[in-house]
């Protein structure tokens, strides 16, 4: 009987803090995963297929315009849009 409760114990503890740490896990999960990246793409998307793309250079001026702001307006909008971890 100590042998199988020393064999059996190990295995109910280890589930036990994987059960845990999978129900943390879940609980931090966004609202909206992906929200960030799919609508950035649509929105590429749709500019190709109004046919008014910018081209190269003009992409380098919008990145420019964003250059010491773009992380904080990524975040701003991933927050807006549900992305962030409940929590």
């Amino acid at each position: 009987m100590k042998r199988l409760k020393r064999i059996v114990l190990p295995f109910v503890a280890a589930a036990a803090l994987t059960l845990a740490a999978t129900a943390t896990t879940l609980a931090g999960q966004p609202a909206n995963p992906g929200c960030f990246g799919q609508d950035r793409a649509a929105g590429v998307e749709t500019i190709r297929n109004l046919g008014n793309a910018p081209g190269a250079s003009e992409w380098g001026h919008i990145a420019a315009d964003r250059g010491s702001t773009n992380g904080a307006q990524n975040q701003a909008y991933k927050t807006s849009c549900g992305g962030d971890p409940a929590p």
